[in-house]
């Protein structure tokens, strides 16, 4: 019996051997030796982005990137590969880097992967699916503010869609936009057309804002099977090409309810306990970094949550751009006409885990 099993096992590991071996030679030479599939990079695409890990579209920029990418994913083409490096990768030679280019034919990727690993990164990888068994796999792409332009100039038959707050969409957006705020989808989403393959292109506050992928993912779970994300956002179309002509500034002197950008740091750094401060992001942004004093409460769940609440401070909501914030702000004015302390930032912002904050205020267009 016992010569039996051992001869089972030694079969066995002969049969994993030759499986090895063959999945060795099935991969072209120009492979890079680390690989992962769809099923690993899935999970790490989402915003705030996984600490420690960042994604590589090593395509052409303008040929390929601006025209549909990974969400989250940033632009380091090959060919820009030395110029382009030391910018835009991690200084943490321990950070995982993932990339990716236009599929198994595609050497791109693995020539940035190796590239990479001569620098000294320590944990590389290459996605060799790329971008098209990201897209056939059934998940959105995203695409740049240009392919967004290009695409309003020649007319083509899309639906452009605004998932910020209302407040945000009356001082500008992108012209032809319509607003739907994703805190509204649900009670909204008649505004989508019926045809469900028709194409749908979200944003919001840019990078950092999560608002565009939200919606996206809803819009899918509807049905639609066109779905696009512009998650460059508003911020990089007025840089690109300016703010909007059609907009309209909801006050003058100044942004409603938005607290003192320096007076808030100050606060922060000497008195936080003299504030109600809360956060009203998604947990996994609250998780990665938050200021000590604060309380989180999704801007989704604020309403239900805002009749039963104590306010004995003057409140600030925060949130990654202040979009969210100032939400939060006209929906406690709106449903608490009682509280008469509270403000928002209108500013993006950079939590660490350590509590601090990098806080750039938010520049009147």
């Amino acid at each position: 019996m016992r010569t039996k099993r051992l001869l089972q096992a030694f079969l066995l590991a002969l049969l994993t051997l030759a499986f090895a071996v063959q999945a060795q030679a099935a991969n072209p030479d120009y492979f890079y030796k680390h690989l992962v599939d769809i099923n690993y990079v899935k999970p790490l695409v989402k915003v705030p982005n996984p600490e420690g890990v960042k994604l590589i579209d090593s395509r052409p920029y303008q040929a390929k990137y601006v025209q549909g990418y990974i969400p989250t994913a940033i632009s380091l083409p090959d060919s820009d590969f030395e110029k382009k490096a030391a910018e835009l990768l991690p200084k943490d030679k321990n950070a995982t880097l993932i990339f990716y280019c236009e599929g198994p034919e595609c050497r791109l990727s693995h020539n940035s992967a190796r590239k990479a690993e001569k620098l000294g990164y320590k944990n590389v990888k290459v996605f060799p699916g790329g971008y098209p068994e990201w897209v056939k796999a059934g998940n959105y792409p995203a695409i740049g503010v240009e392919q967004v332009k290009d695409m309003l100039t020649k007319g083509e038959s899309f639906l452009l869609v605004d998932s910020r707050p209302l407040v945000k969409f009356l001082e500008g957006s992108i012209p032809g936009a319509i607003s739907l705020p994703d805190s509204t989808f649900d009670k909204k989403q008649g505004l989508l057309p019926a045809d469900k393959g028709a194409q749908l292109v979200f944003f919001c506050g840019g990078y950092e804002c999560p608002l565009s992928h939200a919606s996206a993912r809803k819009a899918m779970a509807l049905g639609y099977t066109n779905v696009k994300v512009c998650e460059a956002g508003e911020p990089a179309w007025v840089k690109l090409y300016g703010a909007s002509g059609g907009g309209l500034k909801v006050q003058t002197g100044g942004v409603e309810g938005a607290i003192n950008v320096e007076q808030f740091k100050k606060i922060l750094a000497e008195k936080p306990d003299s504030i109600q401060l809360i956060d009203v992001r998604d947990p996994d942004e609250f998780a990665a970094g938050h200021s000590p004093s604060a309380m989180n409460i999704p801007v989704n769940e604020l309403e239900k949550k805002l009749p039963g609440m104590k306010f004995d401070k003057p409140v600030v909501f925060v949130c990654a751009t202040g979009s969210r914030s100032g939400e939060a702000y006209y929906m406690t004015r709106d449903l608490r006409k009682d509280v008469k302390d509270v403000f928002y930032l209108e500013a993006t912002t950079k939590w660490s885990k350590d509590g601090t904050c990098a806080i750039t205020e938010n520049k009147k267009k």
